[in-house]
């Protein structure tokens, strides 16, 4: 027998047990089945997350359609409306430069008369002003 001949009959006689049942021993099952199912919970939980996200997307796109639609009624009722209305002139109602104004005369502010003042009084306001200055002086 050549060695080929006998890596040959190995590898047929692996072939033949690979159809046979093989029993694993697993460590610890019910942490790996805890494992398990709680990665299946998280990729349920991320698909829920999913599907909300699209329905969102959905109710979105829903109101935006909406909102489009208003806006152009809006639009269609404000040009009718503008055609109702009657014409007039915009810078005659907002106050421009091309409407006639009228010319205002300067009010003249009349004179308050001081009540007459005494010779006394005029006397006392002289004499203490001359106080203070010799007060600064000194």
């Amino acid at each position: 027998m050549t060695p080929r001949s006998s890596k040959t009959n190995k590898k047929k006689h692996i072939t033949k047990t690979e159809d046979s049942s093989y029993f694993v021993s697993v460590m610890n099952p019910l942490k790996l089945r805890k494992s398990i199912l709680e990665g299946s919970r998280s990729s349920i939980h991320c698909l829920q997350n999913y599907e909300r996200i699209l329905l969102l997307r959905e109710h979105k796109l829903q109101e935006t359609a909406q909102l489009k639609a208003n806006i152009r009624e809006l639009l269609f009722l404000n040009k009718k409306l503008d055609e109702k209305l009657p014409k007039y002139d915009h810078d005659i109602l907002h106050g421009s430069h091309s409407a006639p104004e009228k010319k205002s005369l300067p009010r003249k502010m009349p004179k308050i008369q001081e009540p007459a003042r005494s010779e006394l009084e005029r006397l006392e306001d002289s004499l203490a002003s001359i106080e203070e200055k010799l007060k600064s002086l000194e």
